[in-house]
């Protein structure tokens, strides 16, 4: 990372375009491995109210990345909402700008979600992941996650088999 690179978190007046860089990365990310018809209709102002009912709640932060005054890299982490391991802490989401990936971005992005869930108390920290994403697979099994368990997620009419990631670190 440069020197005009920074992450903080993202306030509530910034949760919509922290959904919005969210949902185009999605885009990106899932192309090829979603049905474009489900990336093309993406229930945008569902998803963006859904995240900020989240950070509302108070179980779910936001942080925001820049380059300058650029929006680069966004994140999504709290309290699990993963079934079973509902102790644990959570990352829903680690998104880039594609032409930042492969950079140490993602890494300095993971490091602060990690500090951030470590100080709320959690120890342990889950996340679910398409299994045909083996790019992030890749990116958090280099950050001491494991498979835990396959299950699937509903997107459209079509269901995706997803990967269950955990890292437990010894308290």
């Amino acid at each position: 990372m440069n020197n005009m690179t920074q992450i903080r978190r993202a306030g509530r007046d910034e949760i919509r375009q922290v959904s919005t860089f969210l949902d185009d990365c999605w885009k990106t990310a899932y192309r090829g491995i979603i049905s474009d018809e489900y990336l093309d209709s993406l229930p945008i102002k569902e998803r963006n109210k859904g995240r900020l009912q989240r950070f509302d709640e108070g179980g779910t932060d936001f942080l925001m990345m820049f380059d300058g005054y650029e929006l680069i890299g966004a994140a999504v982490f709290g309290k699990s909402f993963t079934e079973g391991y509902e102790e644990d802490g959570e990352v829903s989401a680690i998104y880039l700008r594609e032409d930042y990936i492969g950079k140490g971005h993602g890494h300095e992005l993971y490091m602060s979600i990690e500090q951030a869930l470590a100080a709320k108390g959690f120890s342990n920290y889950v996340l679910d992941v398409l299994k045909d994403n083996v790019r992030a697979i890749q990116f958090y099994r280099a950050h001491g996650f494991e498979i835990v368990d396959d299950r699937s997620i509903l997107l459209g009419d079509t269901n995706y088999p997803l990967v269950v990631m955990r890292k437990m670190n010894e308290v």
